[in-house]
């Protein structure tokens, strides 16, 4: 989500936009759009956050406010509700019906980052408009054969990577099962997390050490993604996958699961391969079904030209027409 934010700050300001982002502790690239410290959202200093907000919020007087996390909701409603918007950047389907019915109690104006989000708000009675995610230029990519040296991987199996959190969200251990019942593969999973430890064991108990490597996050993961076959991704939700986006735009094919968000964003056989989220045997399946050079070459094709809607510039447009509907009070 920081990533969407920093990209969305820099394109309005291009598009000379007066902005000001206001973000708590974390890494956050808004080029050199101003940038204004919030203090930590947490149970016991939301009191101080709220306060902090609307101080900016009061001292510059903006036209719009544009919150980005359903959380914060809330926050934006006070005083503020006429011209706010918050964006859904994903909901966790266990929590959908108390965080709908929270969003539902502050009437603020809602938008979702993609048509998988929307349909799960719209399930719970909450009703947004779809502003897609921007797809963030991407460094030069890590030659394949020195990303397979430097992680000690067979260049002859198809190199797959994952730069995304080890969390429940993302179901690691699906995705280690799933490399080791496909034994013409390889994966890095870049990213570290809670269940690190979980995921680098069960690893060992496949005893696949020589095809699996699960490292902390690198600086130049995004690099590493660009050299890879395959993204690889075993999530159970997501709102609309940055990284996905990424790698399409990268030339590198996508194998994920169907989970809410990727499978908005994935069109299966099309511009990736998608198996069902929590199933190692189908994930597996996919990712031989990868290690086809000329199919990939037409996901890769396919996924390229599907990035053409997330140009900066065309998510900029959709934002700023977005922002006058809401002031015109014709939302959603």
């Amino acid at each position: 989500m920081q990533v969407q934010v920093g990209l969305l700050a820099q394109g309005l300001a291009a598009a000379g936009c007066d902005v000001v982002v206001a973000s708590g502790p974390g890494d956050i690239d808004a080029g050199d759009v101003e940038l204004r410290r919030l203090p930590p959202l947490r149970g016991r200093t939301a009191a101080a956050f709220a306060g902090a907000l609307r101080g900016i919020v009061g001292e510059l007087g903006p036209d719009v406010v544009h919150a980005h996390g359903l959380r914060l909701a809330p926050f934006v409603s006070l005083g503020m509700r006429h011209r706010s918007l918050v964006t859904c950047h994903g909901v966790d389907p266990s929590r959908a019906p108390r965080t709908a019915w929270m969003v539902r109690a502050t009437r603020v104006a809602v938008a979702s980052c993609g048509e998988g989000p929307r349909r799960l708000l719209l399930a719970h009675g909450v009703h947004s408009r779809v502003l897609n995610n921007a797809v963030p230029a991407m460094p030069a990519p890590i030659d394949r054969d020195v990303l397979a040296e430097r992680f000690g991987l067979d260049p002859s199996t198809l190199v797959c990577v994952s730069p995304a959190r080890l969390t429940d969200q993302k179901d690691p251990v699906t995705l280690v099962r799933a490399l080791g019942l496909a034994p013409r593969t390889s994966g890095v999973l870049i990213g570290g997390g809670p269940l690190a430890g979980a995921v680098r064991a069960e690893v060992e108990r496949l005893g696949i050490q020589s095809r699996v490597v699960v490292h902390e996050w690198l600086d130049d993961a995004r690099a590493l993604l660009g050299g890879a076959d395959v993204l690889a991704l075993a999530s159970v939700w997501e709102g609309q996958p940055t990284v996905v986006l990424e790698a399409m735009a990268a030339g590198v094919a996508v194998v994920a699961t169907a989970c809410p968000g990727t499978s908005d964003t994935v069109v299966d056989q099309v511009s990736g391969l998608l198996a069902i989220p929590g199933d190692p045997a189908s994930l597996a399946r996919a990712l031989e079904r990868a290690c086809d050079k000329s199919l990939r070459a037409r996901l890769v094709a396919a996924g390229h030209a599907q990035t053409a809607d997330h140009r900066l510039d065309v998510v900029v447009g959709e934002h700023l027409a977005a922002y006058r509907r809401l002031l015109a009070g014709s939302w959603p």
